[in-house]
């Protein structure tokens, strides 16, 4: 199993490979319930991550669903690793539960694409960058906390881009808006190390920066920073990640939506269509203020 898979990926990824092998058993949740010995509402709990599964418990469930041998030794380490905390478990004061969330999708999908409109996105940002974006923050009353706290949200960053932006990681696909390179922040200094700095990503084999020049007026979805998530896995869902004015959204292609609510589908195919009509190569003439 890669190790650069989230534990609390892998605890969807359990509950999602639980819920088919039920159902492939043709068992309802009361029935496992009720000949388990378990109280109603455990597994339909289980299921939809409102509690965690022990390893224990894992095996009960495999046992009843009478699934094979390889898949039973399989899913058991599934478990085992899902229970491991993960590494930004020491920044849970300073990083909210859908963010977490977030990381969690970062690490573990095989290609990442991600849209921003006014900032260089986390993954691409200098220390000097980030100390002057998240202090202008903290100025302005838009971000809560003392100093500590923001060199919290700093190191949680570096340490992100450490462990996420590697050859051996998987692709990703960066759309700026030229707000994002144009906004002065820090100074021409921290501004002329930034700029390297995405040239320097945009080097990697793994790595593609592009931005939408001011000239192609509006685009699809430019109010809205956004990055949709794709994994390897045929039954694993693509998951999109919204920054909005009302807080942090995670969708999901598989949960139920009403009205004209957009799913992860919507902003893949966005995402594509801008990338191949109003986007632009970055290059060091670009980045010329």
């Amino acid at each position: 199993m890669p190790t650069s898979q989230n534990p609390l990926f892998l605890r969807q990824r359990l509950r999602d490979r639980l819920r088919k092998a039920r159902e492939a058993a043709n068992l309802t949740q009361r029935q496992v319930a009720e000949d388990l010995d378990w109280s109603p509402s455990k597994l339909i709990r289980i299921e939809n991550g409102k509690i965690g599964v022990s390893v224990t418990d894992v095996m009960a469930l495999l046992t009843k669903y009478q699934v094979n041998e390889d898949d039973h030794e399989a899913l058991l380490e599934l478990a085992r690793s899902a229970r491991q905390l993960p590494w930004y478990w020491p920044y849970r004061s300073v990083a909210s539960p859908e963010f977490q969330a977030y990381l969690a999708y970062e690490g573990s999908a095989s290609i990442v694409r991600a849209f921003e409109r006014n900032v260089m996105p986390g993954l691409l940002q200098t220390e000097a960058y980030m100390r002057a974006l998240l202090g202008g923050f903290t100025q302005e009353g838009g971000m809560s906390g003392d100093r500590e706290e923001m060199e919290a949200r700093i190191q949680l960053r570096l340490e992100r881009q450490q462990r996420v932006i590697t050859p051996e990681s998987g692709q990703f696909f960066f759309i700026l808006d030229e707000a994002a390179l144009r906004r002065v922040i820090g100074g021409d200094a921290v501004m002329r190390q930034q700029h390297e700095q995405l040239l320097a990503a945009n080097n990697m084999p793994n790595v593609t920066v592009m931005y939408v020049p001011f000239s192609a007026g509006i685009y699809p979805f430019f109010r809205t920073p956004y990055a949709v998530f794709e994994f390897e896995g045929s039954d694993d869902d693509i998951v999109a990640y919204l920054e909005t004015p009302d807080g942090e959204v995670l969708l999901s292609e598989r949960t139920p939506s009403g009205g004209k609510k957009k799913q992860p589908a919507d902003y893949l195919d966005a995402f594509w269509k801008v990338e191949r009509s109003v986007a632009r190569e970055l290059t060091e003439e670009s980045l010329l203020l």
